[in-house]
């Protein structure tokens, strides 16, 4: 699959459009999008609380739970394993999975601030 970096315009492949696309419905809220109502994921809603343990919890399960909407576009990726960790500005979301029959694993950090992916 082909995609296109929303930052600097140049053409995604492979891995580095996986993430891509994981970034996205990430930092996408759930009913952000007018005519795909169920695109995008519940971290959001966990991103201006404080990071307490309970809270990273419930957003690593907002994040899986992101895999399993087939509106996502992201059946392509099998989570085993999301880890949230604070991070000066934020916080990050470690992914391990299989993808295209091989083990990956990748980080997606979110600044707080601004709810964007810094990635």
């Amino acid at each position: 699959m082909i995609g296109i970096d929303r930052k600097t315009g140049r053409t995604l492949q492979d891995f580095e459009q996986l993430v891509s696309r994981i970034t996205q419905v990430m930092t996408t809220p759930k009913a952000g999008r007018v005519k795909r109502a169920n695109f995008g994921s519940d971290v959001r809603q966990y991103l201006g609380a404080n990071m307490t343990d309970s809270t990273l919890i419930r957003l690593q399960s907002a994040a899986i739970e992101a895999f399993y909407e087939p509106k996502n576009g992201l059946t392509d990726f099998v989570p085993s394993r999301c880890v949230a960790r604070r991070l000066t500005n934020g916080l990050a979301l470690y992914f391990e999975g299989q993808w295209k029959g091989k083990k990956i694993e990748f980080e997606v950090p979110l600044d707080v601030s601004t709810s964007e992916s810094t990635a």
